[in-house]
């Protein structure tokens, strides 16, 4: 008894599914292209199998800007459903042994059966702005709540815990260089840390150091950084010295 069946296979795998085919003596039938609601394009193929007196049709939905591998080198009856496809589609197939260029119909436009009526268009063009406007909304929505979720921080922040969340941005700032090991030479006795200027907490002087450090790699970065630390009351500035210890 003849029986079909349809079966969606993806377009990565369609040469491999229908070398299968080739290899099982199944015969090729057609192939067409057809234009979804979505307008979006599916290339159908069709063979049947005499001794199973069965269709096998096999779906494959396109991708925007899709290249389909060209089955001519398995079945070469197939390059006039190609070039049809492709003159009518706009279907673009990769590979084809016998390719008309275009030039299988005489057509007035390209791709004839894709066009689109103009309700069509204006229907398009208004979902895409609606799109946008809901897109520019939402990224507002999302900008005025981290804006407020960061002011709610900076009125609930103690000036220590401010002062702690500061140092933690200059140690992730700052670069870290590991110097080689050499395991032939004795271990180089560590350097002193250079004093604080007068008048310089602990806490300050890391600071320092570490935005000196960052400012040798990417200055414009360590100066937005002391910007940001001086607008939220941290003083990342070091004192001036006097001059004769005036």
């Amino acid at each position: 008894m003849y029986t079909t069946s349809f079966v969606n296979v993806p377009l990565e795998n369609l040469l491999e599914r229908v070398q299968t085919i080739k290899h099982e003596g199944v015969r090729f039938v057609q192939l067409f292209a057809e234009k979804n609601a979505d307008d979006s394009l599916d290339v159908v193929y069709t063979f049947y199998n005499e001794v199973e007196d069965h269709a096998l049709n096999l779906v494959v939905q396109l991708p925007e800007d899709a290249r389909v591998p060209s089955i001519q080198g398995l079945y070469f009856a197939s390059f006039s459903y190609e070039n049809e496809a492709h003159d009518l589609f706009g279907v673009r197939f990769a590979n084809m042994k016998l390719d008309f260029g275009g030039h299988f119909f005489n057509v007035a436009q390209d791709a004839p059966m894709t066009i689109i009526s103009p309700e069509q268009k204006a229907a398009r063009e208004k979902a895409a702005k609606l799109a946008a406007a809901k897109a520019a909304k939402e990224a507002k929505a999302a900008r005025e709540a981290a804006e407020s979720a960061a002011a709610k921080k900076a009125e609930e922040q103690t000036p220590a815990q401010a002062d702690a969340e500061a140092v933690a941005k200059v140690n992730e700032l700052a670069p870290k260089v590991a110097k080689p090991v050499d395991p032939a030479k004795p271990a180089e006795p560590a350097a002193e840390a250079a004093p604080a200027p007068a008048g310089v907490d602990d806490r300050t002087a890391k600071m320092l150091a570490k935005l000196a450090a960052l400012e040798a790699k990417d200055p414009e970065k360590a100066a937005k950084l002391r910007e940001n630390l001086a607008a939220r009351g941290i003083d990342v500035s070091a004192p001036a010295t006097s001059k004769d210890g005036e």
